[in-house]
């Protein structure tokens, strides 16, 4: 069954605008690129996902914030790289 995807306004309004910053004809256009793009990347590794939810979720993590979540994210990622 082939159903429509609508994002919410506010959303959709994000993506137009990103997707004409970047040169796309469309907004559907810059989600298949973006769809295309994420499954071109490996997925989070198992124990990455549960030390990222065991840090947020102890008592001193503080405030939840996208710059929190990013910093984390990169430090996985450079301790993966190490090995």
């Amino acid at each position: 069954m082939n159903k429509p995807v609508r994002p919410s306004d506010r959303a959709f309004a994000l993506a137009e605008r990103w997707a004409q910053a970047d040169g796309y004809e469309s907004v559907e256009a810059y989600v298949d690129a973006l769809i295309e793009s994420d499954s071109d990347d490996a997925p989070m590794p198992g124990w990455m996902r549960q030390r990222l939810s065991d840090g947020l979720a102890s008592p001193s993590a503080g405030e939840r914030t996208r710059e929190k979540l990013r910093n984390l994210v990169s430090e996985g990622v450079a301790r993966a790289r190490k090995g």
